[in-house]
C-alpha cells in the first residue's frame, strides 16, 4: 500500500498526528507506553546520513513517514518482514534528497487506518565526523507525577544545560524513575522530549516494575554506531545470577561481533558488578574487550582503583547522580575517549 496525497483519509490522519505530536510533546498511549511503533523511539533513536538504511519495528504494517520540525511530511518506502505473530520489521532507506539534517518524528498509518507517531526518533546528519562529543547522565530518579518536584526540575535544568552544550548526543544510564510508576514515566518523557539532541537510555534497577521499561522503550539491549565507533547498550538486571547462554548473552555476542570493526567500542549500562554472569564477562571484557564502559548506580565518580575492569583492559567511567545536578561531557577522537571534568548545575 503506497502513500497517495490525493487520498483524503491519509491527509486527515497525518494532520491529526502532526497536531498531537507538536502540541503534546509525544504521541504514545494515554499511560505513556508505546503504541504501534516500537522502534525507533525517543529513548532508542536512529542516527543516519541520507542514503543509509534503518529499521522500524511495529505491531502492524503500514505507510511510514518522517515529519520535521516545520511539519513537512516525507513518505518513505519500506520492505516489510513479519518477525513473529505480533511484530513486523520494516527496512527503510533514506533516498529523498530533500531530507535535511535534523530531528524527525516517525509516523505510521497502518493498513487498518490507525496512526501512531514517535517524536525525536530519527536524526539525520550530513556526515559523522571522526571527532565528536557526547554527554553522560545517570540516576535521574523521577519520583512523582509532579513536574515541579525537585528531581524533575533538576532534570529539566540539566537537559537545558546540555541543549546549550557542544554534545552531539546524550546517554542516560538508568534509574530514570524511582519506582517505574506510570506517572513517573510520563514526567520523565515530557522532560526528555525537550532535549534538542538524540537521547539513548538504558534501564536501571529502579526502573523495574514488571515489564514497564519495555513498555516505554521496547528494548533493554541494543546497539548503534556513531561514525566509526560502536555502542552496546545493555541491561545488568539479567546478570545477577545468570551463567546460562540466555537471550541477552546471545545478543551481546552478536552485537560484539557486528561492532568488531569499530574504531572504539563502548558499553553503556546502569552498573557493573562482579556478580555478572561469566559468559557476559567473557564476551565484553575478555574474548574481545570493549574499550570503555560508562555507567552510574553508585551516585559517585569511580575511584582510581575502579578505573579498569578487574579482569580486562576496559576503562571505566562513572558519573554521579543527575538528581543531585551532575553531568559529564566526553570528547571522542583518534586518541580515544577524553573525559571533561564532572559538572554540577547546583554549583557543588
Amino acid at each position: 500500500m503506497m502513500f497517495q496525497f490525493h487520498e483524503k483519509k491519509y491527509v486527515i490522519f497525518l494532520i491529526i498526528g502532526i497536531f498531537y505530536c507538536f502540541t503534546n510533546g509525544y504521541a504514545r498511549l494515554e499511560d505513556g507506553t508505546l503504541g504501534i511503533i516500537k522502534l525507533p523511539n525517543e529513548g532508542c533513536p536512529v542516527m543516519l546520513a541520507p542514503g543509509q538504511t534503518f529499521k522500524v519495528t511495529t505491531e502492524q504494517k503500514g505507510d511510514i513517514f518522517l515529519i520535521d520540525n516545520e511539519q513537512r511530511i516525507i513518505p518513505l518506502n519500506s520492505q516489510w518482514e513479519k518477525k513473529n505473530p505480533q511484530i513486523y520489521e520494516g527496512l527503510i532507506t533514506l533516498t529523498d534528497k530533500e531530507i535535511k539534517q535534523g530531528p524527525y518524528a516517525i509516523q505510521i498509518v497502518s493498513e487498518t487506518n490507525e496512526k501512531d507517531i514517535n517524536p525525536r526518533s530519527v536524526w539525520v546528519q550530513n556526515e559523522f565526523k571522526e571527532y565528536y562529543i557526547f554527554a553522560h547522565i545517570s540516576d535521574i530518579h523521577i519520583r512523582s507525577g509532579d513536574p515541579q518536584d525537585e528531581y524533575a526540575v533538576t532534570f529539566q535544568k540539566v537537559i537545558e544545560k546540555l541543549n546549550q552544550s557542544d554534545a552531539h548526543f546524550i546517554l542516560l544510564t538508568g534509574d530514570l524513575t524511582h519506582n517505574a510508576l506510570p506517572e513517573q514515566w510520563q514526567v520523565f518523557l515530557k522532560i526528555l522530549n525537550k532535549a534538542q539532541k538524540p537521547t539513548f537510555v538504558c534501564a536501571g534497577n529502579h526502573d523495574r516494575d514488571e515489564d514497564n521499561y519495555e513498555k516505554m522503550f521496547y528494548s533493554s539491549l541494543y546497539a548503534f554506531r556513531y561514525g566509526k565507533d560502536g555502542y552496546i547498550v545493555y541491561d545488568t538486571r539479567e546478570y545477577r545470577t545468570a551463567d546460562s547462554w540466555g537471550e541477552q548473552d546471545t545478543l551481546l555476542y552478536r552485537y560484539r561481533r557486528e561492532l568488531k570493526s569499530s574504531r572504539w567500542t563502548f558499553g553503556i549500562t546502569h552498573r557493573y558488578e562482579f556478580t555478572m554472569g561469566i559468559r557476559s564477562q567473557m564476551i565484553l571484557f575478555v574474548d574481545d574487550p570493549i574499550d570503555f564502559i560508562l555507567y552510574g548506580h553508585i551516585h559517585r565518580e569511580n575511584t582510581k582503583e575502579e578505573a579498569i575492569i578487574p579482569w580486562g583492559k576496559t576503562r571505566v567511567y562513572v558519573v554521579p547522580a543527575e538528581k543531585d545536578g551532575y553531568y559529564r561531557i566526553f570528547d571522542v577522537g583518534e586518541g580515544g575517549l577524553f573525559p571533561r571534568p564532572i559538572q554540577n548545575i547546583k554549583g557543588k
